[in-house]
């Protein structure tokens, strides 16, 4: 067995990331979500989708990564910076991984370098910022092959939003290189299909259809007195979907003792932090959505469906 294993495995943790830019890429999916609390609650964004390519990554293998940001809050980013924690969590060789056992999370786990952005996202936009990482095939004769755990966080502007944790899997075998598929040269069209062209050909003009205008919403000037409680419970909505007036009250219940931060995805009403009661009024007519949040979190949150109508029970 070899001594320098910590530090091979140390080595390549810290040379398995550098910037760059990428193409079309696969879905890898996230095992947990983490998001963090926020001083400036007008900034906030969402890592919506991480692509890896190839998706059958043989170590030794350049990888590229692709990142779909939203800006789900009301302030535009300006800046973003993408910093990773590599973990091993178990590796092909069967020498290498006995001696992984024996190792602490910390000597497993390595931070990268953060790689910065300065792609600027409306808000209630998407945009996609690029980067790749390069895996190594072996180090002192033995293969990195194996499953790594990789925490991707996102910061912008500054602040500190969402961590995303995935599986990355490197198998054995030779690496490949990909290249570009070369972009196809124009056919030249023949004098005898040009001849066969109108000199003036008649144009058709088309009415675009007007769009339908959203209509206006109402918004009651005084509360209606009407309550409607939503239980919170397993990390769950009991209801998860209801219809109300404007200017009935909304109030959550938490039946259990851990606090939960409930976002309106749209961010049409503030962030609001539950943990025995909290009410709200909605005076506006619309749909809104509102997602749980809790720690440690994995996958999605659960919606609550609130559709505020006028007059809504007659």
């Amino acid at each position: 067995m070899h001594k320098n294993l910590p530090i091979i495995l140390i080595i390549f943790l810290a040379v398995v990331f550098s910037g760059c830019t990428g193409s079309e890429t696969s879905k890898i999916t996230a095992v947990e979500v983490v998001r963090f609390d926020r001083a400036n609650q007008d900034l906030d964004a969402k890592i919506v989708d991480i692509k890896l390519e190839p998706d059958d990554i043989i170590a030794g293998e350049k990888v590229i990564a692709k990142l779909d940001l939203a800006n789900t809050g009301s302030e535009k980013i300006i800046t973003e910076t993408v910093d990773i924690k590599a973990k091993v969590k178990s590796l092909d060789d069967s020498i290498a991984n006995i001696y992984l056992k024996t190792m602490s999370d910390e000597k497993k786990s390595r931070y990268i370098e953060p790689i910065k952005f300065e792609t600027e996202i409306e808000p209630g936009t998407i945009k996609t910022v690029s980067a790749s990482f390069n895996t190594i095939k072996e180090m002192e004769g033995r293969s990195l092959a194996g499953i790594f755990e990789i925490t991707i966080t996102l910061t912008v502007n500054g602040q500190k939003t969402e961590a995303r944790v995935l599986p990355v899997t490197l198998k054995s075998g030779t690496p490949r290189v990909f290249t570009s598929a070369p972009t196809p040269t124009p056919t030249p069209t023949p004098a005898a299909a040009l001849a066969m062209i109108p000199p003036d050909p008649k144009i058709t003009q088309t009415a675009i259809p007007k769009p339908t205008p959203e209509p206006t919403p109402y918004i009651a000037l005084s509360p209606t007195g009407k309550n409607t409680t939503i239980f919170v419970k397993d990390d769950r909505y009991y209801p998860s979907d209801i219809t109300i007036e404007a200017g009935d009250m909304v109030l959550w219940v938490n039946k259990v003792d851990s606090d939960y931060t409930l976002v309106e995805l749209d961010k049409k009403i503030p962030d609001m932090v539950l943990r025995a009661r909290n009410s709200y009024t909605f005076s506006t007519t619309g749909e809104y959505r509102i997602g749980l949040y809790f720690k440690p979190m994995r996958g999605e949150p659960r919606i609550l469906t609130i559709n505020v109508r006028h007059n809504a029970s007659q």
